[in-house]
């Protein structure tokens, strides 16, 4: 019900999903916006059923599969900035990864809505995700890096401030630029990740290999992000929870 009364966000749903799956003109796999749906339905659900799972839950139901060393990243003493994207259920594997011992911090602006958002923002900083905002959370970020921990990032289009433009998809758009200004400015590894549903109840998380920052500037390492984005994307269109225009704001 939800989907048929949400026009703004369908129409700008599938205007995304006819660019992802190259079928621009044409009619979209039946089902597909639908499928969408179901999965950000069941990605708010476990975010509301956080405070119910226990690690036997997490190591039950949420895989790991590290190809980026992170445990040994973290054991260096290294900041990690954790790219990801709004792609199956981002919200678990954040709290998984905090279960797992990981400091994190994140990025949000309203989440859900105005008057679940800080409730949302409560629970996240008693599991060990603390949030900050995009305009005053440059330093707190920065210090965060400095320490070692994590900060996790969205790069799938630009939610804040002025972004950067770059090729997504074969089309220009406006990508974050935080992410790889943040790795440049302080040395930290640059990791994407993606926390995708392999079934109803299960999660796989992937970490990725680092991106490499050397000799690079803020457009090459955001187009090298950009990629591995599309790749997860690609293979994965019906987990790709983007309700707003990504393509019409770059200029």
């Amino acid at each position: 019900m939800c989907f048929l009364l949400c026009t703004r966000r369908r129409t700008a749903l599938y205007a995304n999903l006819r660019v992802v799956t190259g079928r621009a003109q044409g009619r979209l796999p039946v089902g597909l916006g639908l499928a969408v749906m179901v999965n950000f339905a069941r990605s708010v659900v476990d975010t509301f059923l956080i405070p119910y799972m226990d690690d036997g839950y997490l190591t039950r139901h949420v895989t790991v599969i590290d190809k980026a060393g992170l445990r040994a990243i973290a054991d260096e003493g290294k900041g990690v900035v954790l790219v990801t994207a709004h792609l199956g259920s981002w919200e678990l594997g954040g709290f998984a990864l905090a279960r797992l011992g990981y400091k994190i911090t994140t990025v949000a602006g309203i989440q859900f809505s105005s008057s679940l958002s800080p409730m949302v923002k409560e629970m996240k900083a008693r599991y060990g995700i603390a949030v900050t905002s995009a305009r005053s959370g440059g330093l707190t970020m920065f210090r965060a890096l400095r320490r070692g921990d994590l900060v996790a990032l969205h790069i799938d289009g630009d939610q804040y401030l002025g972004g950067l433009e770059t090729t997504f998809f074969g089309r220009r758009a406006a990508m974050p630029r935080g992410p790889a200004a943040l790795a440049l400015r302080t040395g930290a590894v640059l990791v994407p990740a993606f926390a995708l549903r392999t079934s109803r109840d299960r999660v796989t998380i992937h970490l990725e290999e680092p991106i490499s920052t050397a000799g690079g500037s803020e457009a090459t390492v955001t187009r090298s992000l950009v990629a591995v984005v599309e790749d997860f994307v690609r293979q994965h269109p019906d987990q790709w929870c983007m309700f707003r225009p990504i393509w019409e704001q770059a200029s």
